[in-house]
């Protein structure tokens, strides 16, 4: 009898566990759901749905047809207000946490006071998630999903005019 109460108390334990493991937000959509809709910023979705109906254009173009088909969404978050400049930023704030959530850092690059990092998370060979956090003067995070490799990331900065992914065309990992 105590035997079986201790494997139903086990089981309900794990159980337990396992639900609150699953339920935790990663900390990129943490970040977005903590500033979205405040004032003092700006958020932009761009869904799955989005990507579909891009890829049912008739065009000729492989390469494109190829990018949106591949990505899940991309969701951007930039401060637009001077007045939260000073106290607020992304960088600071969500690379530590980044560095904890099995993110990997890929590019950094500083000048002056203001620094652009961009950290990935794998799936096999696979990229799963980009983050791309500015902080500085202008903080703002690019965060885009998918099964992706970095020259579909570059290629999408010319489509989607996001100049600071241009250079992970010249990264090799």
């Amino acid at each position: 009898m105590k035997s079986d109460m201790k494997r139903i108390l086990i089981f309900i334990i794990i159980a337990a566990w396992s639900l609150t493991a699953l339920g935790q937000k990663s900390p990129v959509e943490d970040l977005f759901d903590r500033y979205n809709g405040r004032d003092g910023f700006t958020s932009v979705y761009i869904s799955s749905k989005m990507f579909s109906l891009l890829s049912r254009i008739d065009s000729d173009d492989e390469e494109f047809r190829n990018l949106v088909t591949r990505i899940k969404g991309i969701r951007i978050l930039s401060i637009d207000s001077a007045s939260n400049t000073g106290r607020i930023n992304f960088a600071g704030e969500l690379v530590p946490k980044l560095n904890r959530s099995g993110f990997e850092e890929l590019m950094t690059v500083k000048e002056q006071h203001d620094e652009v990092r961009f950290m990935i998370r794998e799936a096999g060979d696979r990229i799963a998630e980009l983050v791309m956090v500015t902080g500085g003067a202008g903080s703002s995070v690019v965060w885009i999903t998918g099964d992706l490799d970095l020259r579909t990331i570059a290629s999408l900065s010319g489509t989607m005019g996001i100049e600071e992914l241009e250079e992970l065309e010249n990264v090799e990992k």
